[in-house]
């Protein structure tokens, strides 16, 4: 292609898949780390995939006994015909879909391969070692009342049960899935952070936290994914609502449901807001309000260090007057 030519595919990229590739080739996802020059962006030395099928020895995902996992079918199952229309609303013409989305559609590839092997070609994958589980007990004679100290017991059950599920993933076990819990670990415990330290408290219909787009924005760290609406959804709202948390994003009045989210699944920076409720047998309102306590003491003491206190369910912070 003349650069030209390359740009205008780069834009119809953009366009059609919501990615624009990049203008370095890629050096090819086998290439050892060692292998791959200093500033290269591909491969991507921290795709959960290509570590998980290092560990493995495997050729390919095809090969192992747990294909396809969940970040197999996550990752290489992200494009394709169906999810592209429907994310267009339109049909592709062929030339269209055979340049820009059949590369992509890796799982088929996958299957048909794994389709070919014989019982003995297919490898066990590596196990990953247990994620370290970092929470702290709560303190004995809190200096609340017995409600309340019931209440800072809610919810540091719920940040233990946090730190020690498989929040939802499946063979977490495997590299990829292992890095992939860790993530959304991350992920739902900031959200709560942001909730718990800048939420407003709203008692009409039940007592909730609120907090607003730019806010939340503004508040997500290093956590990038909370901007993706699909995960936000599908994976935060999901993970929090089995334990009895409850949220939802809420549009501002006058706002379009459609223009809350970018055509690639971004949120906007303005017009809604997320709201979190905690159900009676997470502790209710009195729980909720005994997040917000525990997120203020922290950050006021520890300041950008905060976060990580209350990944670990610190709460003693609680006994200091």
């Amino acid at each position: 292609m003349t650069a030209e030519d390359f740009e205008r595919y780069r834009n119809n990229a953009n366009r059609i898949l919501g990615y624009m590739p990049i203008k370095t080739a890629c050096k090819k996802c086998q290439t050892p780390d060692t292998r791959i020059p200093k500033g290269s962006k591909l491969p991507n030395r921290k795709c959960l995939i290509r570590q998980c099928v290092d560990k493995t020895g495997a050729t390919n995902c095809a090969y192992c006994s747990q294909f396809p996992c969940e970040t197999a079918k996550a990752t290489a199952g992200a494009w394709n015909r169906e999810k592209i229309e429907a994310k267009l609303d339109g049909p592709l013409t062929e030339e269209e879909y055979h340049t820009f989305v059949a590369p992509f559609e890796a799982i088929k590839r996958l299957e048909s391969i794994r389709a070919s092997l014989d019982p003995e070609e297919i490898l066990e994958p590596a196990n990953a070692p247990m994620l370290e589980t970092r929470t702290t007990a709560l303190p004995e004679n809190l200096p609340y009342s017995k409600e309340e100290r019931e209440s800072f017991k809610a919810v540091h059950n719920l940040l233990t049960i946090l730190e020690r599920s498989s929040l939802g993933l499946r063979d977490t076990d495997t590299f990829a899935q292992h890095h992939q819990l860790e993530k959304r670990r991350a992920y739902v415990l900031r959200f709560l952070w942001i909730l718990g330290r800048y939420g407003k408290l709203e008692e009409k219909e039940g007592a909730g936290l609120v907090v607003d787009a730019g806010t939340f924005e503004a508040s997500r760290g290093s956590e990038k994914a909370l901007a993706i609406w699909p995960f936000l959804k599908d994976s935060v709202f999901e993970v929090l609502s089995e334990l009895g948390v409850c949220c939802e994003r809420v549009a501002i009045e006058g706002a379009k449901e459609e223009d809350l989210v970018t055509s690639t699944g971004y949120l906007r920076r303005k017009d809604w807001a997320v709201k979190m409720l905690f159900q009676k047998k997470t502790g209710g309102a009195a729980a909720i309000k005994a997040l917000q306590i525990l997120a203020q003491r922290l950050d006021e003491k520890y300041g950008k260090r905060a976060f990580q206190h209350l990944r670990t369910a610190d709460m003693r912070i609680l006994l200091e007057t």
